[in-house]
């Protein structure tokens, strides 16, 4: 188990801390939010009611903790966030299912080192569903990642998002058949003004998505080794690699860059800049995620934490998350209420775009990924 923790820990850390830098604020424009007078609360009973939360803090902006609190009748203390492999290390450790009420991390990561290996190892609380009524509502495309074992669920997603090429269609013209793929990070086209991640996790997999590759995380040596040679091989192309969050943003906003691996929050930041800025849909495989909500086992708090997972799978948290962060919510209530052509920009249809989809899953070989990805950085 430690060594699984350990092999992801730098591409998990990094995803998670930087994603927490996304600026407040960045929305939808023209969707408008519920006013607090329209939501029912108890102060004096709000204030009696607390949870200890370790989650990502762009999944609780300002302009939405009030909505959770309020609905749930719960105060919402969070508790320092880092990372995926952090919060998972902290579940992990002695005691640790006892030191916090809630946590919202990412499923595919946290699912299995958090369940054991068989009925009665679980780290966590067995959800108490008649009090996440709220939990109807998800969108089909994520009831197949509620977390369950033996009749029990222990996991349900409430975040979703997605990684993509994040362009500016002043530079590259959107019918221009390169952005319907993550070709445009490897073509020869727009060389020197493209930029990579420093990651192995994501452009490993973009590459061998692009390249044709059904199942990525099931790559064996040979197909690594070919990925790795055509990564060597498409680098002359790359501008540079960002690390961090406002690093990537500038490259864009500064006209240095046009195209990138990116996030949904980019593309925001951006857009709130007033850039002509949008992402892609790539053909050969949006890599898509979430994170689910769940309580350690132990939590002397179980019955607020699973009020407060019920209040973030509401229609009134999901609006005003995606409105502030882009992020959207897993209920089919929240996708209901945008428009269509907010439903395409911001992604709630992309079962109906036809957009084959791909989960960030991390492969068992993580560390043959790292090796090759340093082998491809100094090349």
């Amino acid at each position: 188990m430690k060594k699984s923790i350990s092999d992801v820990s730098r591409y998990i850390n990094q995803r998670g801390a930087d994603r927490r830098t996304f600026l407040k604020g960045a929305g939808v424009a023209g969707l408008g939010g519920l006013a607090a007078s329209t939501l029912p609360f108890n102060t004096a009973f709000a204030q009696s009611k607390k949870v200890v939360a370790i989650m990502p803090g762009v999944f609780m902006p300002d302009p939405a903790r009030p909505i959770v609190e309020q609905l749930s009748g719960v105060t919402v203390e969070n508790a320092p966030y880092v990372s995926p492999t952090d919060t998972l290390a902290k579940l992990m450790a002695p005691g640790g299912t006892k030191n916090y009420d809630m946590m919202v991390s990412l499923t595919q990561f946290v699912k299995g080192p958090a369940l054991g290996e068989k009925d009665g190892d679980e780290r966590l609380h067995a959800l108490d569903m008649s009090k996440i009524p709220n939990a109807q509502n998800l969108m089909p495309l994520f009831k197949k990642d509620i977390v369950t074992r033996a009749g029990k669920t222990y996991m349900v997603p409430v975040v979703w998002g997605y990684d993509s090429v994040i362009y500016n269609a002043d530079k590259i013209p959107t019918e221009d058949s390169l952005t319907q793929s993550w070709g445009v990070l490897f073509d020869d086209k727009y060389k020197g003004r493209i930029a990579w991640r420093d990651d192995a996790h994501g452009m490993i997999m973009a590459a061998a998505l692009h390249r044709g590759h059904p199942d990525p995380v099931a790559m064996d040596a040979n197909d690594l080794k070919d990925i790795t040679a055509y990564l060597i091989d498409r680098k002359k192309n790359v501008r540079t690699m960002w690390t961090k969050f406002g690093e990537a943003v500038n490259l864009v906003s500064s006209g240095e860059v046009w195209a990138m691996y990116g996030w949904i929050a980019m593309r925001a930041a951006l857009q709130k800049q007033g850039l002509n800025v949008t992402n892609n849909w790539p053909a050969d495989g949006l890599l898509t995620w979430n994170q689910s909500g769940f309580v350690p086992k132990d939590s002397p708090n179980a019955d607020n934490a699973e009020a407060v997972i019920n209040a973030m799978l509401s229609k009134e948290y999901g609006q005003k998350l995606t409105e502030v962060t882009n992020y959207p919510s897993t209920s089919a209530e929240v996708a209901a209420l945008f428009s269509a052509a907010d439903k395409r920009k911001l992604g709630f249809d992309l079962v109906d775009r036809g957009v084959k989809l791909y989960g960030l899953n991390f492969p068992a070989n993580i560390d043959k990924w790292v090796e090759s990805w340093n082998i491809i950085k100094t090349a």
